[in-house]
């Protein structure tokens, strides 16, 4: 297996490849179209020959949501390739397909994804225009040289807020109080002013307003505390109003197995669990034990740094934290145990400041001159791992708005948020063992007995017990029990009248080994059904018991003395 950026086609190519190589394990279906027109993949992995996909327990990952978060892709890509390829081999992954279901859409932002990757283009999820229905005049970015990148420009002006490090040339310190005497910049990046031509002889900067243009946000458009453009930029028009996001969420929505959902994005290194509306307290203890648990092996298995939403995003300026995200929507609405992986810690290589382990709030209390001591860390990090395929030194540039300016910095796409090319294969297998791990955790059923008692005149007395071999309850977290979502029902099956019990029987949740305590016997961890049926000695009978979340499993006995 190769880890790798993909175009659309080579993706697609990919997924077609696994599908024709492992037919029994592999569905690859087309769940939507994107604006542009574009396929959404969504793809089914199992062991077909040991269950149907819905009768087994489930995660569900996406990737890709941000255009420019194509590590995000990378990683689902070869973690399924990886799952399907160990099969037989690896233990983990065998009984990942033999005893579960992954559900994954390997890019949601198929439009914007592409242009990334096949152009200098960088946005947030679309690039087509939002919010506004014509596209504004004012500053874009562009790669103005042609050299096939949108770097940063720095600008000569008395009033400018930067001057050049007296350490590192390349890093741009921020312009000290009443520091005078020295040569200033403004720094900003690589673009241009839209429609100049039509401003007369106004100069460049009376006209260079920042055109946001692509402005749509897909993680912002999900139906949860979701607050409109002027609450949040980029909230869309109006809850799952892109194509994209509608067709993620019927999709969601049509498997009702899915018991844990990962959403992989770029950048900072962080694994981000809930909650993201206050401090964990605000989780029942059950949920916050779970998360947490979960959150902790994630790190350990990916060398990530890990923490709640609220506690990584929070800086006491918001009124709602990041309205409409997907990660949010799935726990709150459904249950679901949900997380937000941030792939790629550059800060971490070069041992500077990072959000994902010190969190925004101090990150916005370092002082400037430790920003710059970040970036010199950062810029020597660079000059060592990649060299010239991606720190590029200023270069004098004649700019058609700006007149003489420098161009240069590090490569925006694939050393500041995506891993350089010669890494992306250890974020993947880093990564990908946290998602085998996830899915392990989600129920699993087993009957540990049944017995089968005559009593006469052809009745016999069947007792069957179910239990969660699963660290995951069989509703995935207590907010699901809470939501009343459908727990496990049994059934008996075959040739026989049932005279006393019900056929499904209603057994309610589970709770997985992850809820046990060493002070109490396991609590809620088995239950029972119990029937009288009357039937010929000898006859086949098959007890199941199944729920959406638990799975299902089943066992046939004889009706014998």
């Amino acid at each position: 297996m190769t880890a790798k950026y993909y175009t659309y086609q080579e993706m697609w190519d990919e997924l077609h490849r696994l599908e024709e190589q492992y037919p029994d394990f592999v569905q690859v279906e087309v769940i939507g179209k994107s604006r542009q027109g574009r396929d959404i993949a969504g793809v089914t992995l199992t062991n077909r020959k040991t269950g149907d996909p819905s009768g087994k327990s489930a995660v569900f990952v996406d990737a890709n949501i941000h255009a420019g978060e194509v590590s995000g892709n990378a990683v689902a890509m070869y973690w399924m390739d990886w799952c399907l390829s160990s099969y037989g081999k690896d233990p983990e992954a065998t009984e990942l397909l033999d005893a579960h279901t992954a559900y994954v859409v390997p890019r949601i932002a198929v439009d914007g994804a592409e242009l990334y990757m096949t152009t200098p283009a960088r946005f947030r999820s679309s690039p087509h225009t939002y919010p506004y229905s014509e596209a504004p005049e004012g500053f874009i970015q562009d790669d103005v040289n042609g050299d096939g990148h949108i770097l940063q420009m720095r600008v000569p002006a008395e009033d400018g807020g930067f001057v050049i490090d007296d350490v590192d040339p390349r890093v741009m310190r921020p312009r000290r109080p009443g520091e005078i005497g020295g040569t200033y910049y403004h720094v900003f990046p690589e673009g241009r002013i839209d429609r100049l031509s039509q401003t007369g002889s106004l100069p460049a900067y009376a006209k260079a307003r920042d055109a946001r243009r692509t402005g749509m946000d897909f993680n912002r458009n999900f139906p949860i505390r979701w607050a409109g453009e002027s609450g949040q930029p980029g909230a869309g028009p109006f809850p799952l109003s892109e194509p994209e996001l509608r067709s993620l969420a019927e999709f969601i929505l049509a498997h009702p197995n899915i018991a844990a959902y990962v959403a992989l994005h770029t950048t900072g290194g962080v694994i981000l669990r809930q909650p993201s509306t206050g401090d964990d307290t605000i989780l029942s203890p059950t949920d916050r034990n779970l998360f947490t648990r979960v959150a902790e092996m994630g790190a350990k298995a990916s060398g990530y740094h890990t923490g709640s939403n609220y506690k990584i995003f929070a800086t006491g300026h918001e009124k709602i934290l990041m309205p409409g995200a997907a990660d949010d929507w799935m726990y709150d609405h459904f249950g679901v145990l949900s997380f937000t992986l941030e792939i790629w810690d550059l800060s971490k290589r070069a041992g500077a400041h990072g959000y994902g382990e010190i969190g925004m709030r101090r990150m916005m209390e370092l002082t400037p001159e430790q920003d710059t001591e970040d970036e010199r860390k950062i810029y020597a990090w660079a000059d060592k791992e990649v060299g010239a395929k991606g720190v590029f030194p200023w270069t004098v540039f004649e700019h058609p708005d700006f007149g003489t300016v420098e161009i240069g910095g590090l490569d925006p796409k694939f050393v500041l948020q995506n891993p350089p090319h010669h890494m992306i294969e250890e974020e993947c297998r880093n990564v990908g063992a946290f998602l085998t791990k996830l899915g392990l955790s989600t129920a699993k059923l087993f009957i540990p007995s049944i017995s089968v008692v005559e009593e006469g005149e052809g009745l016999y007395r069947i007792v069957a017990e179910v239990s969660n071999a699963g660290f995951l309850p069989t509703s995935s977290t207590d907010k699901g029990k809470s939501l009343l979502l459908e727990g496990i029902r049994a059934f008996v099956e075959g040739d026989v009248e049932v005279v006393a019990g019900e056929s499904p029987t209603p057994i309610g949740h589970l709770s997985g080994y992850g809820s046990q305590s060493s002070w109490t016997p396991p609590k809620n961890q088995r239950a029972y059904a119990e029937w009288v049926v009357r039937g010929e000695k000898g006859t086949q009978v098959t007890v199941k018991f199944s729920g959406p979340r638990a799975g299902s499993v089943s066992q046939t006995v004889s009706l014998q003395g």
